[in-house]
């Protein structure tokens, strides 16, 4: 029941970023391969409607959002820590930059260059998800064109960052950081058509990549989506640690719904049971899994009193 469980897809930067704070801690886990698109029916049951992928279950407790499951894996597996208290600030400060300005561009690149390989489906759920209409593939090889830009100005930055001539990002890598701003990076060598050609000119990077990769994905076992579901029902959320008062957010106790920024998606609902900085959980209670507990990080949700 404590093994972590990852629901992910293999292309999927985020869960790219998971799998090797898998290898980075050196722990035994299990595979679920959740489809990329909607309908994601075993996903959605096990959550309660959140959609995103990677989520990490263990047991009954579900975390949705890497920033959630970092920390969670931290709490559950300290060592070797994927951030410390010393270089906290600095990390996720990096970590903000590296999946908003460098990874979106690259992401939008990348699949404008591919969307022609790509699951036509693929453009019409991403389109849905941000509340667009379908694009043309003309439209998205010229979006692809702009954000070609944004990324050539973002990748100076990243070889600024590895100019001390260390291994890591910071003094205590490998970590949060390095894994944040790596698989926005992974993501140019991920798809059928390779753009990781635009490293080329910026060899501590590559380097660094390099250093990064062979960090490795710890050991998985595969398991199916109805395994993974059976023991949410077969388990009880973990206790949970002490919450603080915060009279910017409903109460604990109260029905509130949850759902993630700028998407168009379907809203959580359960009962507020735990708060903290940086977190809060929420617990469902579900006609086939019984008591599952939901964690979600404060920053970039909007949550509700119901």
């Amino acid at each position: 029941m404590n093994t972590p469980i990852l629901h992910h897809y293999e292309f999927s930067p985020f869960a790219e970023k998971i799998r090797l704070a898998f290898g980075l801690k050196n722990l035994h886990w299990r595979s679920v391969i959740a489809p990329s698109i909607l309908p994601k029916p075993d996903l959605v049951a096990l959550t309660g409607g959140y959609r995103h992928i990677p989520v990490l279950q263990i047991g009954a407790d579900v975390y949705c959002d890497t920033r959630t499951i970092a920390r969670e894996l931290d709490r559950r597996f300290p060592s070797p820590p994927l951030i410390t208290d010393a270089t906290r600030a600095i990390a996720t400060t990096i970590e903000a930059w590296a999946e908003r300005d460098l990874f979106w561009p690259i992401a939008r690149y990348v699949s404008g260059v591919n969307a022609e390989r790509m699951d036509p489906q693929l453009h019409v759920d991403r389109a849905a998800l941000r509340g667009k209409r379908t694009p043309s593939l003309a439209r998205l090889k010229a979006v692809a064109q702009r954000n070609l830009g944004l990324v050539r100005a973002c990748l100076p930055n990243v070889e600024r960052l590895l100019a001390h001539g260390d291994n890591w990002v910071l003094q205590d890598g490998p970590g949060q950081a390095d894994l944040a701003l790596y698989h926005g990076l992974w993501f140019l060598g991920a798809l059928p058509i390779d753009c990781s050609h635009s490293l080329a000119n910026f060899p501590r990077t590559r380097a660094w990549m390099e250093r990064v990769a062979a960090i490795g994905h710890g050991i998985c076992e595969p398991l199916s989506p109805t395994g993974a579901l059976s023991i949410a029902a077969h388990a009880a959320p973990a206790p949970l640690r002490p919450s603080i008062e915060d009279d910017a957010l409903p109460a604990c106790g109260m029905l509130v719904t949850i759902a993630p920024e700028d998407y168009v998606t379907a809203m959580v609902e359960g009962i507020l049971t735990q708060v903290d900085t940086a977190d809060v959980s929420i617990l469902r209670t579900d006609p086939s899994l019984g008591e599952v507990m939901l964690h979600f990080p404060r920053v970039g949700y909007t949550l509700r009193a119901r």
